[in-house]
């Protein structure tokens, strides 16, 4: 997903200064000073001063961002777009040079591949019965989701159980590609590939955590970590509350009880979550998965 994630408190608060942040032109010629915190095929997500803001593609003239790394990455993406998967990956090599733990511009160097890749499948046309092709390969059935497609049904046994996918998953991007809005067949192409090749897949989880008996170890048995990509949890203690409804360490918590940890401090999600012992947890976390292709 091209989602610049900014991790609880990490912005308290970036814009006191307007000098440092992305700026968008519109075709109208207006121009908007921001964060660009999500991208997605047909729209973007912007966090300005007055709050978020939902631009269509169609209105933007062009997009110039604070950081220089992305700026070689939306140009690669911009490319990859068209087509020109050579001048794509180049800008990709690009920004990670800048920056080599650019998690982002790796994900769009496997993007390219991937994508150049499918061109050599005969089968893997946007006409073609994708969703019967996803069944009988991977085992899986999407339907339209809120936003993201959402996981209808998994296979006993199956390449997509194997690989971690459950029932009520969504499924939010694959090498950081959003899923956010696209038709199910477009979804199912974008997992699809040659057998033998990878897809990196982005899900998107609920996870219950039951309230703690008097007996039970420490709450919530987990503990969290501030990262690039957003508040992450470090560690999951074994036998624990987390551990036992399938948490894992790794999980992106994008929401709490509902509530979106995006612009939240780390203190006031610690906390919430501390007084959460004696009616339960739910968290929404975001997970990657590396799935080999059949």
């Amino acid at each position: 997903m091209k989602t610049r994630l900014l991790g609880a408190f990490a912005m308290s608060f970036l814009f006191l200064s307007t000098a440092f942040a992305d700026a968008i032109y519109f075709t109208s010629g207006e121009e908007l000073k921001g964060l660009v915190v999500e991208e997605h095929r047909d729209r973007i997500v912007v966090s300005t001063v007055d709050g978020e803001r939902v631009i269509a593609r169609g209105e933007i003239d062009e997009i110039f961002f604070d950081d220089p790394e992305r700026n070689y990455l939306y140009l690669g993406n911009r490319s990859l777009a068209g087509g020109d998967f050579t001048v794509a990956q180049g800008l990709f090599r690009k920004a990670l040079q800048i920056y080599p733990e650019f998690q982002e511009a790796d994900d769009a160097l496997n993007r390219a591949a991937d994508l150049k890749a499918k061109r050599g499948v005969p089968s893997l046309t946007l006409s073609a019965d994708l969703s019967g092709e996803l069944l009988t390969r991977w085992g899986l059935r999407l339907k339209a989701g809120e936003g993201y497609p959402e996981v209808q049904s998994v296979e006993p046994g199956s390449q997509a159980q194997r690989a971690g996918i459950a029932a009520g998953d969504r499924l939010t991007a694959v090498w950081g590609e959003s899923l956010a809005f696209l038709p199910v067949r477009e979804a199912a192409y974008l997992l699809l590939g040659p057998g033998g090749s990878m897809a990196k897949i982005t899900l998107a989880r609920r996870i219950e955590l039951i309230p703690a008996g008097p007996a039970q170890p420490a709450w919530p048995g987990f503990r969290f970590s501030t990262e690039r990509m957003g508040l992450t949890v470090a560690a999951v203690d074994p036998g624990g509350s987390a551990s036992g409804a399938g948490l894992l360490a790794g999980d992106r918590v994008a929401a709490v009880d509902g509530q979106a940890t995006r612009y939240l401090p780390l203190k006031e999600v610690q906390l919430q979550v501390e007084k959460s012992r004696g009616q339960g947890l739910t968290l929404t976390v975001h997970r990657d998965l590396r799935v080999v292709r059949q």
